[in-house]
């Protein structure tokens, strides 16, 4: 086929001009009035661009969406075939010519493609695919190559795949793709006659100021040789497909009326004898027709009362054939229509008619089989349409039995709507829909249909329905999956939960003092789909529900329902489901509160430790929880009696054999001291001891690489000795040397000289304060070793040797650091040795100390490798001291600084 001659096609391009320039001049004003009138006019062409562009995206994302659900759900394992002339191979097939004479001149170019049909069989659904985008590939290498017939040619052989259902299936994605051709090829059709007319496009469509009578002789010729060749095809539905695609280029013809054009093609679909084909040439052309933006929706009124005269073939004797022939039951036949049928009355209910659409509702309960046509006006008609008439159709389906679509299909889409709608007003008599449809629900007793029904029903029922008849609901889900549900029904159950938990109306005490809740939990497959239906609980409640919890029964329900989570932990768990699950346990201990009932949380906590064994964050929470609880008694009390003297002492044993679970040995040490403190400051000092012995203990476990912290925490540990008393079956001083001692052995098993200096240093300070005749703090009612040792010059003595023991070790350490020419760090271990002895140092009795003081500044300048800030700030505090009035070794010794 030649649209025009290739000599005449290029003369009519050069002497086209555009639009504008084709519209009859009437002259133009000059100056400033020209000026605005161009502004206007491109005002008014953006704004028109906008409207339109905006119209054809609307309709255009809606069928992207519509055809990604049909290409993802409707697919087959069956194996397809696909005739066509233009792939490669495949197997030739003898196609019969009957030409009518009268359009014989109109075919005779197309006829020649016929010799070379090939049938391509046994393909998979990916090969069917890409059979189909080779042919796309062949349509725009034909239109590049102004091969206008093949491409032609192209598009009815794609349309007439259309004609073959089986396997029913792939059908609806068949046409998914078949249509994405077909739409390319109307569009370039389209262009390609607005291009012969000079026509600008906007985003590929006409402005709105365009009208027909601007469009050249030459491309109105164009349009009607493309009208008549797709008028010639032979067969029904080819042409009917194809017209539809170019539907849009009849804009370029006068008098054209697209209504007209609309329902002649309604009325051609008439012809199609497959309900199915018909069906989605039927969804195709509203598609069609809504992009053409006419006002005149007349046509899909049209369209929607051809479907309905129609509709009785579904359940014709000559589809139950066909359906006995290739195996397919009709409810799956059935479920193929849905897709077109959705469509169909989505376009009619945007036509904003309520007149027409309580029309189509009517109409549909006179269809003998109308499940199929309820399933989408339920889905597709507008809500407040639909919710007002949902009793009428809940009775009917109730009460009538039906064939192909069940009950339970029509009863699931009707819930769906109305939970999805729980805030409207235009639902009315909820009690007397949930008399109808609970009894329906409870007496199901296939589990699945069961399930699916109330997933879809639940947020209604939890809407309308009290507290005490959600009980009932629970029970008889319980009930239907006792004793446990299957694997397959874990993420229907699950929507239950989310949509029990998120209703207004929920009664978190109720639910959780009660034992429906804990029943249904117990009807899931034991493992993970259990922990994520507690998981949802939990998450939900603790979002929900700020108060405190003081109800025993509802903290018993909680806890078990947590350690649900806990319980599916093992060695292949990851660190992001341990840390999750250990902060909801942390907050679900943080929100229980029983006031000033003491006892009543110990036991709480004791059972959280036995519930969370597995989890450290949780324990190292519980610790700190039991230490807070054991400061708050005595914040209350002030003095301990006897009876709240136990307790405390039972708060320090829970935290002493707690922090033991505890895998990381820095936290443990840092619960052991703050237990051993909190026990100090209750007068519990065998519990303090004990902490203390816990955390000394540990220094050699510790990580290397966190130095900082270590010397931190050590020094920490020091302060807290300077008030624990010595404990009586030991030698004096027992927690300190041992400290050292296993701070000596872990830093020369670590090579760590600056932590050992740093921990001497510190201990020094220690027995300094030790030997004060009153210490600078103390423990109310606890009597540190300034009271167990005053008077006691054995205890002195020890002091002061064990102070120079010390200081020998680290005059050794200065010594060796500079045979070892470390002179930076020996400057830094002088500089804060000589720190030491000016501050802690009694100078006066001790006259050497100074001498050694001067040795030790000089010793860190010696190298020039010192930190003269320090030392420069050393030596003012040296000369501070200098000027109190028994400052004269002071003075002295800044002096030969």
């Amino acid at each position: 086929m030649e649209e025009t001659s290739l000599a005449e096609e290029e003369n009519n391009r050069s002497r086209s001009a555009t639009v504008t320039v084709a519209t009859k001049e009437t002259g133009t004003p000059s100056g400033a009035t020209t000026t605005d009138a161009a502004a206007a006019d491109k005002d008014t062409i953006r704004r028109d661009h906008e409207s339109a562009s905006n119209q054809k995206d609307s309709v255009s994302q809606e069928w992207l969406r519509h055809r990604t659900s049909i290409l993802g759900k409707f697919t087959t394992s069956e194996k397809l075939s696909i005739t066509s002339s233009f792939l490669q191979g495949g197997e030739k097939l003898v196609v019969k010519q009957q030409i009518n004479d009268k359009i014989k001149h109109r075919l005779q170019q197309l006829d020649e493609f016929e010799e070379h049909v090939s049938e391509h069989k046994g393909l998979s659904r990916d090969d069917y695919v890409s059979r189909i985008t080779q042919i796309s590939h062949e349509l725009h290498q034909a239109w590049a190559l102004d091969q206008r017939v093949k491409a032609l040619k192209i598009v009815i052989q794609c349309s007439k795949l259309l004609l073959e259902t089986h396997p029913f299936a792939f059908y609806p994605s068949k046409f998914a793709l078949i249509t994405d051709i077909l739409d390319n090829f109307g569009r370039m059709v389209f262009e390609r006659i607005a291009e012969k007319g000079d026509i600008r496009l906007v985003d590929h469509q006409l402005p709105k100021y365009f009208k027909p009578e601007h469009v050249s002789e030459g491309a109105r010729e164009t349009c009607r040789n493309w009208m008549y060749k797709i008028a010639s095809v032979r067969e029904l539905l080819p042409r009917i497909y194809v017209e539809m695609a170019v539907l849009k280029s009849y804009s370029f013809l006068e008098n054209t009326d697209f209504s007209a054009n609309l329902i002649r093609l309604s009325r051609a679909i008439r012809g199609v004898g497959n309900p199915l084909v018909a069906a989605y040439a039927r969804a195709y052309l509203m598609r069609i027709g809504l992009e053409q933006f006419t006002q005149d929706r007349s046509f899909v009124i049209e369209n929607v009362r051809d479907l309905f005269l129609s509709y009785n073939q579904l359940y014709s004797n000559s589809v139950r054939t066909e359906l006995t022939v290739f195996r397919t039951e009709l409810a799956d036949y059935l479920s193929l229509f849905s897709p077109a049928y959705d469509w169909i009355f989505q376009t009619l209910a945007n036509t904003g008619q309520h007149d027409g659409l309580d029309a189509i509702w009517r109409q549909s309960f006179n269809q003998p089989e109308p499940g199929l046509l309820w399933l989408s006006l339920l889905s597709q008609f507008p809500s407040d349409f639909v919710l007002p008439r949902c009793l009428e159709l809940a009775l009917h389906i109730t009460t009538t039995p039906s064939t192909g679509v069940s009950s339970q299909q029509l009863m699931v889409m009707m819930g769906q709507v109305l939970s999805s709608n729980l805030a409207s007003s235009s639902e009315s008599k909820p009690g007397k829909m949930l008399n109808v449809i609970w009894p329906y629900l409870s007496r199901k007793e296939d589990a699945d249909s069961y399930l699916q029904c109330i997933e879809a029903w639940m947020p209604y029922l939890l809407r309308h329905w009290r507290v005490k008849e959600v009980h009932v609901i629970i029970n008889d889900i319980v009930h239907h999956f006792r004793p446990k549900a299957q694997a397959h029904h874990v993420s229907q159950l699950n929507n239950i939960v989310h949509a029990l938990i998120r209703t207004d109306q929920i009664d978190y005490q109720s639910l959780f003092t009660t034992d429906p809740l804990m029943g249904l939990l117990d009807v899931y497959p034991e493992g993970q789909s259990r922990a994520e239906a507690a998981k949802i609980l939990l998450q939900q409640f603790l979002i929900d529900y700020d108060r405190p919890l003081s109800h025993p029964l509802m903290v018993d329900h909680l806890l078990s329902i947590a350690r649900i989570l806990h319980d599916t932990l093992n060695a292949t768990s990851v660190e992001d489901e341990k840390r999750q699950i250990s902060e909801l346990a942390i907050a679900l201990i943080d929100r229980v509160d029983f006031g000033r009932d003491f006892q009543q949380m110990l036991s709480f906590y004791g059972d959280a430790r036995a519930a969370f064994t597995n989890l450290d964050p949780v324990l190292a929470h519980l610790v700190q929880a039991i230490n807070r609880l054991s400061s708050r008694t005595r914040q209350l009390i002030q003095e301990h009696n006897e009876r709240t003297g136990h307790f405390v002492r039972a708060c320090g044993a829970f935290a002493y054999i707690t922090i033991p679970a505890i895998s990381c040995p820095m936290i443990r040490f840092r619960l052991y001291l703050l237990s051993s403190q909190v026990a100090l400051a209750n007068e519990c000092l065998g519990q303090a001891d004990a902490c203390l012995e816990g955390a000394i203990n540990l220094v050699s476990e510790f990580s290397p690489t966190q130095e900082q912290w270590i010397m931190a925490s050590l020094s920490n540990l020091l302060s807290t000795l300077l008030v624990q008393p010595d404990t009586p079956d030991q030698n004096r001083l027992h927690h300190l040397r041992r400290l050292l001692r296993n701070a000596r052995t872990f830093s020369i098993n670590h090579t760590m000289h600056r932590l050992r200096s740093t921990i001497y240093l510190q201990a020094i300070r220690l027995l300094s304060a030790y030997l004060q005749p009153d210490y600078i703090y103390h423990v109310p009612n606890v009597e540190s070793n300034d009271r167990l040792y005053l008077g006691d010059d054995e205890f002195r003595s020890e002091a002061v040797d064990y102070c120079s023991q010390l200081l020998t070790e680290l005059l050794n350490d200065i010594n060796q650091l500079g045979n070892e020419n470390q002179h930076r760090k020996q400057a830094s271990l002088c500089l804060d040795l000589f720190s030491l002895l000016i501050e802690s140092a009694d100078l006066d009795a001790e006259p050497s100390l100074s001498q050694l003081a001067a040795q030790l500044y000089h010793l860190a300048r010696k190298h020039n490798q010192w930190d003269a800030d320090y030392a420069a700030r050393l030596l003012a505090v040296a000369r501070l001291r200098s000027s109190s009035s028994d400052g004269e070794l002071y003075r002295q010794l800044a002096s030969t600084l």
